[in-house]
């Protein structure tokens, strides 16, 4: 869980899987997109304030982002993910009444041109440090991984019926519950001490509580994306509320 990779014969293989499993899960994005009406793309999302034409334009924005890393860590030069946060939203904003014609060309395009960048950098350049949009110093061996989770999970977000948190992949699910895990340890205001999924404990905090369950439910749990469906809760009443995450 939450492990970084290094540069091995081993992590090869695992950046060709993570690029083959982006590219199912961006596909399957695309035919969500491809069944949605115009009214559909300008109804409310899962997200507070949010419909989800936001969304999508965020997602599209995303895949550029990540893509100018991508290019930062083979040529050299440094490349910011996004300007600046208030440009990020308000490009947001501009773009979330696009048609749904227009908002599948677009994020279509996004995710054709990163597949390329991503697909070009070299083993060696994928061991260059990139800085996320939060901040993060990265490996750009871990982007494909970052925009899996950007996709899986934004696409729940949308609301729809054909794809929720159950669709998670469940290798995505298992490597981003490190992750969160592993910002929560910071922090004072997890409410049990750790977290059993499938068998691997990961302790946050002292004492004897614990939450157990499946990592696609575990995930949905930490993110806020549901109340703890298929988990279980010891040594207290009910699966807990977790704060947010970020």
């Amino acid at each position: 869980f939450g492990q970084t990779m290094n540069s091995t014969a081993d992590d090869a293989v695992a950046w060709s899987d993570d690029l083959a499993l982006l590219a199912t899960c961006s596909t399957e994005l695309i035919n969500s997109i491809a069944a949605m009406s115009d009214a559909d793309v300008r109804s409310p999302s899962g997200l507070p304030g949010w419909s989800r034409g936001h969304v999508l334009a965020h997602l599209e924005g995303n895949a550029r982002g990540i893509g100018r890393l991508a290019r930062w860590a083979r040529d050299g030069f440094e490349r910011p993910m996004y300007i600046t946060r208030d440009v990020r939203n308000s490009d947001v904003d501009l773009h979330s009444d696009r048609s749904r014609v227009r908002h599948q060309a677009a994020v279509a395009q996004s995710i054709d041109a990163l597949a390329g960048d991503l697909a070009a950098l070299s083993e060696q350049q994928r061991e260059s440090m990139v800085v996320l949009g939060n901040g993060m110093l990265v490996p750009a061996a871990s982007l494909a991984r970052h925009r899996l989770q950007e996709v899986c999970i934004h696409h729940s977000d949308l609301g729809i019926d054909t794809y929720t948190w159950r669709n998670w992949p469940t290798p995505m699910a298992e490597r981003m519950i490190g992750l969160v895990i592993d910002d929560f340890v910071q922090r004072d205001d997890f409410p049990v001490a750790r977290v059993v999924v499938d068998g691997h404990e990961l302790q946050v905090n002292e004492g004897g509580t614990f939450v157990s369950g499946p990592a696609v439910a575990m995930l949905a749990w930490l993110l806020g994306r549901d109340s703890g469906t298929d988990l279980t809760a010891h040594g207290v009443d009910a699966v807990p509320a977790v704060p947010a995450w970020r």
